[in-house]
């Protein structure tokens, strides 16, 4: 396995990703193909990321393929600048092989380079074991969102959780 920031190239490779993502996992935000931008839209995305620091995107590689995605965007105004939302994804097939902690780790070391305070993150409160994983890492839950989603005729309830990054 190798982590590394995507780039413009690995656009349509992210795309596809995220596809597969969406499809096997009711775990994440969208469901299969609500959310699927052009490849010139994707590399936009990429791009302005990294010219503008306003976040990241880090890939999990295995067998030539992405395994595993992790980006975090920075709070846009001053105020909140100093956060950083996470969204994490792995494919089912790796789930439980240690690419959600890595993705996360090298997130946190992303994080700290860039002088972040505050990592914060949603997760469905039924997936015991994200909110495992996000605990371990020393993420706290700091509440509960009541039908924050409606996934599969029900509704479903996020948590929030944070870590705090020390100067």
């Amino acid at each position: 396995m190798r982590i590394r920031e995507a780039t413009v190239a690995d656009a349509a490779a992210v795309i596809d990703f995220f596809q597969q993502l969406y499809a096997e996992s009711r775990f994440m935000l969208y469901e299969p193909g609500e959310s699927v931008p052009t490849l010139s839209e994707q590399e936009q995305r990429i791009g302005r990321a990294a010219a503008m620091d306003s976040g990241t995107m880090l890939l999990c590689e295995a067998e030539h393929q992405i395994i595993g995605a992790c980006f975090g965007t920075r709070g846009i105004a001053k105020r909140s600048r100093h956060s950083l939302y996470i969204v994490l994804g792995v494919l089912q097939a790796w789930s439980g092989q240690g690419v959600g902690r890595l993705l996360m780790q090298q997130m946190e070391r992303w994080a700290r380079e860039h002088q972040l305070h505050r990592l914060e993150l949603m997760v469905q409160a039924d997936n015991q074991r994200a909110i495992g994983l996000y605990e371990k890492l020393g993420f706290q839950r700091e509440g509960l969102t009541v039908h924050s989603l409606y996934i599969e005729g029900r509704y479903v309830d996020e948590l929030s959780m944070a870590k705090l990054l020390e100067a």
